[in-house]
């Protein structure tokens, strides 16, 4: 019997392995069942974009939960300085508008940046800024550099 108690324990092991990876959970309210509130909590799905222009680089992750967005962006133009930072926003109809906490130069400030999601791909974009209410948004948001990241494998 003791022979069999490691593979049993290993098959065990391996079938908790391969369950999805959604959660359910059932709470009840009150002490009957028949007032049992099921709820799935999903988890948060990450994905990744780069754009490679000669030797400047820009890599942008996105880790999702339901609407809201959380990630880093990183733009890193060759022989310059770079500017990277987290993000956080919220998704609506496939725009996200994030706060971008942006650091570079030896500073780290608050931007304001509108990614549309697009297929395969996200833009946004880049031109001359105003600060507004301690952040820094787009003079003319329509005016300006235009970054598309194609969708990649994350690292």
């Amino acid at each position: 019997m003791q022979k069999y108690l490691p593979l049993l324990a290993l098959l065990v092991l391996l079938y908790g392995c391969g369950q999805r990876s959604t959660k359910t959970e059932s709470t009840a309210a009150g002490d009957s069942t028949q007032n049992a509130v099921l709820t799935t909590v999903t988890q948060p799905d990450t994905i990744c974009f780069s754009q490679i222009v000669n030797r400047d680089s820009t890599s942008l992750q996105l880790v999702i939960q339901d609407s809201t967005i959380t990630g880093e962006l990183n733009v890193l133009p060759f022989e310059k300085d770079k500017a990277q930072g987290a993000i956080q926003g919220v998704l609506k109809n496939n725009q996200i508008v994030a706060n971008w906490q942006r650091s570079g130069e030896g500073i780290t400030q608050s931007y304001e940046v509108v990614f549309t999601l697009k297929g395969d791909s996200v833009t946004w974009r880049e031109g001359e800024r105003i600060e507004k209410q301690g952040k820094w948004v787009l003079k003319n948001p329509d005016q300006g550099y235009e970054y598309v990241l194609m969708k990649t494998e994350c690292p």
